[in-house]
């Protein structure tokens, strides 16, 4: 039993390094930065949460044409979601990766984003290290710190499958 055991701790420790970023079922902590230049981290933000809340991260950047497509689509669905499911709410919250706050507010004002999503920005793209993803745009769903749904590019295929994964959730 004992040599079985020491075989085996090797190849799972092995393992839990090699896991592809998609496999994870707990989102990291990243570090997020505010309109109003607050420095605050997701875990943090997270839990101000319920537990049966559902938020949207969306990680965008404002020269990002598939993101700008995006965006849009994304603000009309938590907001129809919203408005027919009061007790369980859908938070959307985009991130601009590679940004500044005059970028993100230009982007802002272009969309008409006003209530409707928290905005913050990652100058420093620390959140695609930390997470794992090659770029933008890149949607992630989450309830508390569980991944539920993660997808790099926006496709048709894409926003099928994130809208069948949220309806499950209805």
């Amino acid at each position: 039993m004992k040599i079985t055991l020491w075989i085996l701790l090797p190849i799972l420790f092995v393992k839990g390094l090699s896991a592809d970023p998609r496999e994870l079922k707990e989102i990291q902590n990243i570090p997020l930065y505010s309109m109003e230049m607050e420095r605050k981290t997701l875990y943090q933000e997270l839990n101000r949460l319920s537990e049966d809340d559902l938020v949207i991260l969306n990680f965008t950047s404002s020269d990002c044409p598939p993101c700008k497509e995006e965006v849009p689509n994304l603000l009309e669905y938590s907001k129809k979601w919203n408005v027919s499911h009061p007790n369980r709410k859908l938070y959307l919250w985009i991130i601009f990766i590679g940004d500044d706050p005059a970028s993100v507010s230009k982007l802002a004002e272009e969309f008409g984003i006003k209530k409707q999503a928290s905005l913050y920005f990652d100058s420093l793209q620390t959140s695609m290290r930390i997470l794992g993803f090659p770029g933008t745009p890149t949607t992630i769903v989450v309830q508390k710190k569980k991944i539920l749904f993660k997808e790099y590019g926006y496709t048709n295929e894409n926003w099928t499958k994130l809208i069948s994964v949220l309806e499950t959730r209805r």
